[in-house]
Protein backbone atom coordinates (compact mmCIF):
# COMPACT_ATOMS: atom_id res chain seq x y z
CA UNK A 1 0.00 0.00 0.00
CA UNK A 2 1.23 3.47 -0.85
CA UNK A 3 0.76 6.29 1.65
CA UNK A 4 0.87 9.97 0.82
CA UNK A 5 0.63 12.81 3.33
CA UNK A 6 -0.68 16.17 2.18
CA UNK A 7 -0.53 19.20 4.41
CA UNK A 8 -3.43 21.56 3.79
CA UNK A 9 -3.08 25.23 4.77
CA UNK A 10 -5.68 26.33 7.32
CA UNK A 11 -7.26 28.90 5.01
CA UNK A 12 -8.59 26.08 2.82
CA UNK A 13 -11.69 24.22 3.88
CA UNK A 14 -10.72 20.63 4.60
CA UNK A 15 -14.08 19.20 3.49
CA UNK A 16 -14.00 20.94 0.10
CA UNK A 17 -10.48 19.71 -0.60
CA UNK A 18 -11.33 16.16 0.42
CA UNK A 19 -14.49 16.27 -1.71
CA UNK A 20 -12.44 17.46 -4.67
CA UNK A 21 -9.80 14.75 -4.27
CA UNK A 22 -12.39 12.04 -3.69
CA UNK A 23 -14.44 13.27 -6.65
CA UNK A 24 -11.46 13.12 -8.97
CA UNK A 25 -10.53 9.62 -7.80
CA UNK A 26 -14.14 8.53 -8.27
CA UNK A 27 -14.30 10.08 -11.76
CA UNK A 28 -11.13 8.20 -12.72
CA UNK A 29 -12.76 4.99 -11.39
CA UNK A 30 -9.98 4.53 -8.83
CA UNK A 31 -12.50 4.59 -5.96
CA UNK A 32 -16.07 3.34 -5.74
CA UNK A 33 -18.81 5.77 -4.81
CA UNK A 34 -18.82 4.51 -1.21
CA UNK A 35 -15.00 4.64 -0.95
CA UNK A 36 -14.94 8.20 -2.28
CA UNK A 37 -17.60 9.31 0.22
CA UNK A 38 -15.64 7.64 3.02
CA UNK A 39 -12.43 9.34 1.91
CA UNK A 40 -14.16 12.71 1.87
CA UNK A 41 -15.61 11.98 5.30
CA UNK A 42 -19.16 12.75 4.22
CA UNK A 43 -22.36 10.77 3.80
CA UNK A 44 -23.01 9.04 0.52
CA UNK A 45 -25.86 11.48 -0.19
CA UNK A 46 -23.66 14.51 0.39
CA UNK A 47 -20.95 13.08 -1.86
CA UNK A 48 -23.45 12.37 -4.64
CA UNK A 49 -24.79 15.92 -4.40
CA UNK A 50 -21.25 17.32 -4.59
CA UNK A 51 -20.62 15.38 -7.81
CA UNK A 52 -23.86 16.32 -9.61
CA UNK A 53 -23.98 19.43 -11.79
CA UNK A 54 -26.15 22.20 -10.35
CA UNK A 55 -28.83 21.72 -13.05
CA UNK A 56 -29.15 17.94 -12.58
CA UNK A 57 -32.74 17.12 -11.52
CA UNK A 58 -31.50 14.33 -9.23
CA UNK A 59 -30.26 17.04 -6.85
CA UNK A 60 -33.90 17.62 -5.87
CA UNK A 61 -34.01 14.17 -4.29
CA UNK A 62 -31.35 15.02 -1.72
CA UNK A 63 -31.51 18.70 -0.78
CA UNK A 64 -28.20 20.16 0.32
CA UNK A 65 -27.72 20.33 4.05
CA UNK A 66 -29.96 17.33 4.67
CA UNK A 67 -28.34 14.02 5.48
CA UNK A 68 -31.15 11.69 4.44
CA UNK A 69 -31.15 8.11 3.29
CA UNK A 70 -32.13 7.62 -0.35
CA UNK A 71 -35.57 6.40 0.70
CA UNK A 72 -36.09 9.44 2.95
CA UNK A 73 -35.01 11.76 0.14
CA UNK A 74 -37.40 10.16 -2.33
CA UNK A 75 -40.24 10.27 0.20
CA UNK A 76 -39.57 13.94 0.93
CA UNK A 77 -39.56 14.70 -2.82
CA UNK A 78 -42.88 12.86 -3.22
CA UNK A 79 -44.39 14.90 -0.39
CA UNK A 80 -42.96 18.18 -1.73
CA UNK A 81 -44.24 17.61 -5.28
CA UNK A 82 -47.55 16.00 -4.35
CA UNK A 83 -46.82 12.98 -6.56
CA UNK A 84 -49.73 10.54 -6.41
CA UNK A 85 -48.48 7.80 -8.67
CA UNK A 86 -48.81 6.78 -12.28
CA UNK A 87 -52.00 7.83 -14.03
CA UNK A 88 -52.61 4.90 -16.37
CA UNK A 89 -55.36 6.67 -18.31
CA UNK A 90 -53.14 9.67 -19.07
CA UNK A 91 -50.26 7.39 -20.04
CA UNK A 92 -52.53 5.32 -22.31
CA UNK A 93 -53.77 8.53 -23.95
CA UNK A 94 -50.17 9.65 -24.49
CA UNK A 95 -49.30 6.24 -25.95
CA UNK A 96 -52.26 6.53 -28.35
CA UNK A 97 -51.16 10.02 -29.37
CA UNK A 98 -47.66 8.74 -30.10
CA UNK A 99 -49.05 5.71 -31.96
CA UNK A 100 -47.15 3.22 -29.80
CA UNK A 101 -48.61 -0.18 -30.54
CA UNK A 102 -47.03 -2.22 -27.75
CA UNK A 103 -49.06 -2.67 -24.55
CA UNK A 104 -47.91 -0.57 -21.60
CA UNK A 105 -47.20 -3.72 -19.59
CA UNK A 106 -44.77 -4.96 -22.26
CA UNK A 107 -42.97 -1.60 -22.41
CA UNK A 108 -42.65 -1.45 -18.62
CA UNK A 109 -41.37 -5.02 -18.44
CA UNK A 110 -38.58 -4.13 -20.88
CA UNK A 111 -37.28 -1.52 -18.42
CA UNK A 112 -36.33 -4.21 -15.94
CA UNK A 113 -34.39 -6.42 -18.36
Amino acid sequence: MHTTTIEIPEQFEREKILLSIAGQLYAKEILSLRQAADLAGVSLNKFIISELPADNPLRMLVPEGEDLTTEEGVQKHIERTGYTGLNKEKLDALRDTLAIEEPLELLLSQLTK
